[in-house]
C-alpha cells in the first residue's frame, strides 16, 4: 500500500517536471493513465513483493485488503492526502545524518581493525510536502492500529507530541534543511485519519538527548538482552530472520549467536562473523536497495 501511494505520488512529480511517463526501476514503467487505475497499480506492487518476498506467504485476501486500504487513504478528507492532489516535493526521502559531536564519537579495535566514527541516523520518510516556499510537510503513512505497542493503550494527540520516531524525523531534517520550516504528520489510515504535530527547538534538544542516552546504553552492553528467549514475541515471529533455527545447533539463530556471545565474548563473536567493512553501513531504509547490498 505505502507503494501504491508512492507511485500516485511519482506521478505528480513527473508531471510537474513535463516528463511523458512514470519511470519505476523495479516494478515498471507506466503511462499517466495507468497510475490513475489504483486497482491495476496495486496489483502490480502486491505481485512484485509477493515474487520478491515469497516466505510471507500473500494470498488473494492480502490483495483485496491493500485495495480497499488505498481506496480508503486517497478518499479521506474528499481526496486531501491523495497524492495527486498534493503539491508532493518528494517521496522516500532517505536520510544519513552524522553527529559530529564529543558524545557521538566511538572507536572499537576489532580483530586489530580499528573502526571509528561518530553515530549516524538513518531512515526514510515516506512523502514530503511542499506548502509553501520554505514550509513543508512531512507525511508518514501507517496501515496499523494507532497503538502504544508497549502499553496497548490508543495514542493520544499528546502521546504523538512525544513520539520517538516523528522527533526524530524532525530532528534529522532539520540537520538536512535547516532553514525549512515544517510539520511532522502521521497518517493511520485505518484508525482516526491524520495526526499534525508541530515541534519547536526543544523537541529538537529533546529528540538528540533521546538519541544520546541510546547510543550511551547500547555502548555499554556486552550481553545484548533478548526481546523474547523462546522467540515468541510478535516482533520475533514477523520481523526478525533471527528467530529461525540455525542449521548447526538446531537453535534459533538468535539463541545461537546470543549462546556465543555468552561464552566467548561480544568481541570475538563480532570479529568471527561480522562483514567488519559493512558494520557501520546502512541500507536505505524504507527506498529500494540495490542487489550489492542486498546480497550483503
Amino acid at each position: 500500500m505505502h507503494r501504491v501511494m508512492q507511485v500516485l505520488a511519482d506521478k505528480k512529480i513527473a508531471q510537474s517536471n513535463n516528463e511523458e511517463l512514470l519511470v519505476n526501476d523495479d516494478i515498471q514503467n507506466l503511462e499517466f493513465d495507468e497510475c490513475d487505475d489504483t486497482d491495476f497499480v496495486t496489483e502490480l506492487c502486491f505481485q512484485y513483493y509477493d515474487s520478491h518476498e515469497p516466505e510471507v506467504g500473500l494470498d488473494e485476501s492480502d490483495l483485496k485488503t491493500c485495495k480497499k486500504w488505498v481506496k480508503k487513504a486517497i478518499a479521506y478528507n474528499d481526496g486531501m492526502y491523495d497524492p495527486r492532489n498534493q503539491e508532493v516535493h518528494v517521496t522516500e526521502h532517505f536520510f544519513d545524518i552524522e553527529i559530529k559531536k564529543p558524545w557521538a564519537k566511538f572507536s572499537y579495535d576489532v580483530d586489530g581493525k580499528k573502526i571509528e566514527g561518530y553515530l549516524s541516523i538513518k531512515g526514510t520518510v515516506d512523502l514530503i510536502i511542499k506548502e509553501d516556499t520554505a514550509y513543508f510537510q512531512v507525511l508518514d503513512y501507517k496501515t496499523g492500529k494507532r497503538l502504544n505497542w508497549a502499553t496497548g493503550k490508543e495514542k493520544t494527540q499528546e502521546d504523538l507530541q512525544k513520539d520517538v520516531q516523528l522527533l526524530l524525523y524532525y530532528y534529522a531534517l532539520k540537520n538536512l534543511h535547516p532553514d525549512w520550516e515544517f510539520y511532522v504528520s502521521i497518517y493511520y489510515i485505518n484508525d482516526g485519519g491524520v495526526f499534525d504535530v508541530v515541534f519547536s527547538e526543544d523537541d529538537y534538544i529533546k529528540a538528540e538527548n533521546i538519541l544520546k542516552q541510546k547510543f550511551e546504553y547500547i555502548r555499554s552492553v556486552k550481553q545484548p538482552k533478548q526481546l523474547s528467549h523462546d522467540q515468541t514475541h510478535w516482533k520475533c515471529q514477523r520481523l526478525c530472520k533471527f528467530s529461525e533455527i540455525h542449521e548447526e545447533s538446531g537453535k534459533s539463530v538468535c539463541n545461537h549467536f546470543h549462546d556465543m556471545v555468552k561464552s566467548k565474548g561480544i568481541d570475538k563473536v563480532t570479529a568471527d562473523y561480522a562483514n567488519l567493512d559493512k558494520l557501520t553501513k546502512y541500507g536505505s531504509g524504507g527506498g529500494r536497495i540495490a542487489e550489492d547490498e542486498k546480497k550483503d
